[in-house]
């Protein structure tokens, strides 16, 4: 009998989407809780309105870290899947998921497609040249925003710490031939409409690999960028270098933002509210 938790903070133009998604297999005895923190909006209302099989847990507290401790205290069964607020699961893709989940696989993710209605040409460029980065559809978490853990995987560390780079955090416990992405499956991800807000969201990701780097350099130890792969990859490109620029652009500005921000105490999720919408 498997599970899933979702982290819903402000959600409420898609979390219904997103719970249809879940539901849509009809698979059954399936735990769900949705862990709403420090909301200030209908989150809560519109996920209890969805299902009765639907689990609503509200806390004051903010963090998403906090909501997967608080969401797992109550559910018992594996596998279990992770699922962000704002993605939505393709039908068929739950149950296959839950199929290639184990060994020798204790982690999986479907494959992400990127949804750029209403993003700007800089956004689609931008995300034209993510398309050689392995990490996005490659292994397990992939920018999916969604990943399934074995119990004997969940079982590698105990309660989530207090970070802003949770996938970061996890990927690190797998060796690169445990994690995969499923064939035949698909979550459907809002990227950013605009370059200032990736580049915000950006910040905030490599603000939280520097956190993991500090407070856990034996974890993260082999688990290197894959950006150098990434401008290789499209320098032999020519068609590819438009998108290049942009990509680089993203990333020097990314960067510098970054500094800013831990200079000045930055302790934001960098979150992007461009995508968020009904």
């Amino acid at each position: 009998m498997p599970s899933v938790i979702i982290p819903a903070h402000n959600e409420e133009a898609g979390i219904e989407r997103t719970l249809r998604g879940v539901l849509a297999d009809g698979i059954p005895d399936l735990e769900i809780v949705v862990v709403v923190n420090a909301s200030t909006d209908r989150t809560a209302e519109i996920a209890r309105g969805v299902d009765p099989k639907v689990k609503v847990l509200d806390t004051p507290t903010p963090g998403k870290t906090n909501a997967l401790n608080l969401g797992e205290r109550e559910l018992h069964t594996f596998p279990r899947v992770f699922l962000d607020a704002d993605i939505r699961l393709e039908p068929g893709t739950l149950p296959a998921l839950l199929r290639a989940s184990g060994d020798p696989h204790p982690i999986v993710s479907p494959r992400p497609t990127f949804d750029l209605s209403g993003c700007g040409p800089g956004m689609r460029l931008f995300m034209q040249a993510n398309r050689y980065n392995h990490y996005f559809g490659h292994g397990a978490p992939n920018g999916s925003g969604c990943f399934v853990l074995t119990e004997e995987g969940r079982g590698r560390w105990e309660a989530f710490p207090d970070i802003v780079a949770d996938d970061g955090f996890v990927h690190a416990h797998f060796r690169p031939e445990e994690a995969a992405t499923v064939e035949g499956t698909t979550a459907v991800v809002g990227p950013p409409h605009d370059l200032e807000s990736m580049i915000r969201v950006r910040a905030r990701i490599r603000r939280g690999r520097m956190e993991l780097d500090r407070r856990f350099p034996e974890l993260m130890q082999g688990h290197e960028s894959q950006v150098g792969g990434s401008l290789a990859r499209m320098l032999v490109r020519p068609w590819s270098w438009p998108a290049l620029g942009v990509y680089c652009w993203v990333r020097l500005r990314e960067r510098q933002l970054a500094r800013r921000q831990i200079a000045e105490g930055e302790t934001g999720w960098g979150r992007d509210e461009s995508a968020r919408s009904g």
